[in-house]
């Protein structure tokens, strides 16, 4: 996924003493659709989770162009975070 990052929150510990940092990446692209084009907008939220990616993300500034590879899972169990999705970031390449 790519896109600019729209906020991008402090880093911190895990109860178990995981690094982890979230961004939020504001994806903007023209595709086609059933022959027609469509103007695409979303809001992610990208997970980075281990030292090497938060120590990455430290170079990373809102408004940067980001090309982010991963995986998408729930945002959680309970709730309405069953039905979110969050990319949960890989890779990290700034654009």
């Amino acid at each position: 996924m790519t896109g600019v990052i729209h906020t991008l929150e402090r880093p911190r510990l895990t109860p178990a003493g995981v690094a982890t940092r979230k961004l939020w990446l504001e994806h903007r692209s023209r595709q086609e659709e059933g022959g027609a084009p469509r103007e695409v907008q979303a809001r992610m939220a990208v997970v980075l989770t281990g030292e090497a990616l938060v120590r990455q993300s430290e170079q990373l500034a809102e408004g940067q162009r980001l090309r982010v590879t991963g995986f998408l899972a729930r945002a959680g169990f309970k709730g309405e975070a069953r039905d979110r999705l969050q990319l949960h970031a890989q890779t990290l390449e700034g654009l």
